[in-house]
């Protein structure tokens, strides 16, 4: 089964050093694309961090100076890009706008994700230097 046109996203993913994991595996949650950068900022730490111990949920949610691993909007020239946000550490969560999003199901039931990046950090950091006359 395959939906024909793809959708647009905040889609969630698992990065990291331990290998290439296929995209199904990677995909931690799927958020609507009208969902403010600011909430799902907030839901991606919730997922960060879900698997912790009771206290560590009391000190990272309650006391939030504690942070170790806050999620972050990522930089590109001192310019804040609301339209990817980071979380954690090897592995971490990378939150971003995406397009095109597809789910094929396979005859063996097996479903795997495709997408494309709306920009990726690389693209929009030359963007960013672009826009603000940086020989970079």
């Amino acid at each position: 089964m395959k939906h024909k046109q793809g959708f647009s996203a905040w889609l969630v993913t698992r990065e990291g050093s331990e290998g290439d994991a296929e995209s199904q595996d990677k995909v931690v949650e799927i958020l609507s694309p009208r969902m403010s950068p600011k909430r799902v900022r907030e839901i991606v730490e919730l997922l960060y961090h879900r698997e912790a111990t009771l206290s560590e949920k009391v000190a990272w949610r309650l006391c939030k100076q504690i942070q170790p691993y806050a999620a972050e909007f990522q930089m590109a020239g001192g310019v804040k890009l609301e339209g990817q946000i980071i979380c954690g550490h090897n592995p971490w969560l990378c939150a971003r706008l995406v397009d095109n999003l597809i789910i094929d199901i396979g005859a063996d039931g097996k479903e795997t994700a495709s997408w494309n990046d709306r920009n990726t950090p690389r693209e929009t950091a030359e963007k960013v230097h672009q826009m603000l006359g940086s020989d970079e």
